[in-house]
């Protein structure tokens, strides 16, 4: 098992994550990033679909080099990313044998979490109720795409929807084009981070207690709830807010602006009249802060179009990272778009320890993101890769649950455990 230290305050506390994909699986990142033992269970006919397809073609990004290799699912940037320091097994709810030894291992699990379509695990056998059997006090984590209640309870959903659902998308565009995504699934990882928050609550209510709960997490809800200003806003005012790309609805200038070389661009706002006299003067055209057009910020927002227009023409032929450094050192706000190359070669990030080596035993030492914090006293840390699919089957039903030798021959021989999938589906 992994060495637990000082640095960990989760250390003592052992999870079961059944969670797939992203937003469970975030959850449980974090709390790995803070000790807890998390152990990863997946079905080798049914593995996490971010370890990707059984069979892809090359070249895709999420792959080292684009190189998916002969084993892909244990190659794949995205789950590699989310299960660091998490123990991985396989485990077959099918049979009696992974029965036994799931319920095995709820006993001795401090909490249990899953992202399945509602009612997935109920119809298993091991609803709320039955899985306190094993564990009294176990806390059960529940994450469906629409919550465990409702009309809609049991459609099947994705964090690809949830922008859309929860109105985000209505807010992202330009005024001229339609909704947008924000170009990822942005209430994944909040519902995580959400699901985080309240699975720590529940273990110092026990700790106080001595009592488990359950919880019942919505991930459409947790996108719903970035909305709050939007919907007071419409309560007290009786109007829809609109779409304004990257502008605010405040001060102006405030958008992204084009630089030298392809797909390089600047963010500036300047949020009030000294900023924009301080803009004016770096670009060389101080007039401009007297131009009548612009003299307000009132006016500043009804001639956005020409100023945009005036900066645009003013950046375009201008390197990114000096423009930048010169802008912020005229106090205007003002900064680079960063690639994800930016990002890891970025001194401020590196200084901070922001991204983490990490030798994968499939992919070699790569740059992940480590922890999103610093805590002086116990500050966590990555304590191993990713886990390839079943790496720790003899691990955790030998050493955690007391399993012999030729009883662990006999789950892998039938099939209960194993690392290889079964079938060779696309999931």
């Amino acid at each position: 098992m992994l060495n637990p230290t000082t640095k960990q305050p989760l250390k003592n506390y052992r999870i079961l994550d059944l969670s797939r994909i992203w937003a469970g699986p975030y959850c449980t990142k974090l709390m790995a990033d803070l000790g807890a033992e998390v152990i990863k269970m997946e079905s080798l006919s049914v593995y996490d679909s971010h370890r990707g397809p059984v069979n892809p073609a090359r070249g895709i990004a999420a792959y080292p080099d684009g190189e998916p290799g002969e084993e892909p699912w244990n190659r794949n940037g995205w789950f590699n990313c989310l299960h660091m320091s998490k123990y991985g097994i396989t485990l077959e709810l099918t049979s009696d044998e992974g029965r036994r030894v799931f319920e095995h291992l709820v006993s001795i699990s401090d909490a249990l979490i899953e992202n399945f379509r509602q009612g997935s695990l109920e119809r298993l056998g091991y609803d709320y109720a039955a899985l306190r059997k094993h564990r009294p006090d176990l806390i059960y984590v529940s994450m469906p795409a629409f919550g465990n209640t409702g009309p809609w309870k049991g459609y099947l959903g994705y964090g690809i929807g949830q922008e859309q659902l929860s109105g985000m998308a209505h807010l992202t565009g330009y005024p001229e084009d339609g909704p947008m995504k924000s170009g990822i699934n942005h209430g994944d990882p909040i519902t995580g981070s959400h699901a985080a928050g309240v699975l720590l609550a529940a273990l110092r209510r026990r700790r106080r207690t001595g009592k488990g709960m359950y919880i019942d997490v919505s991930q459409q809800e947790s996108s719903v709830a970035l909305m709050g200003g939007e919907l007071l806003a419409y309560q007290m005012t009786g109007e829809e807010p609109e779409r304004n790309g990257n502008r605010s609805r405040w001060y102006a200038p405030c958008n992204t602006y084009p630089c030298k070389d392809e797909d390089r661009w600047i963010t500036i706002a300047a949020t009030n009249d000294d900023q924009w006299a301080s803009l004016a003067s770096a670009m060389g055209k101080p007039e401009l802060a007297e131009d009548f057009r612009f003299a307000t910020a009132e006016l500043r927002l009804a001639h956005q179009d020409e100023l945009d227009a005036t900066i645009s023409d003013w950046t375009s032929g201008r390197d990114v990272f000096l423009l930048a450094e010169q802008l912020q050192q005229a106090g205007v706000p003002a900064g680079p778009v960063l690639r994800g190359p930016d990002l890891l070669a970025d001194r401020h990030y590196s200084e901070r320890g922001t991204f983490v080596s990490v030798d994968h035993p499939q992919v070699g030492p790569r740059q992940y993101p480590g922890l999103p914090w610093k805590m002086s006293a116990t500050p966590g840390e990555v304590r191993s890769p990713a886990p390839t699919l079943g790496q720790h089957n003899h691990e955790i039903c030998g050493g955690l649950l007391g399993l012999c030798a030729d009883e662990i021959d006999e789950l892998e021989a039938s099939g209960v455990i194993g690392t290889r999938p079964t079938g060779s589906r696309i999931i």
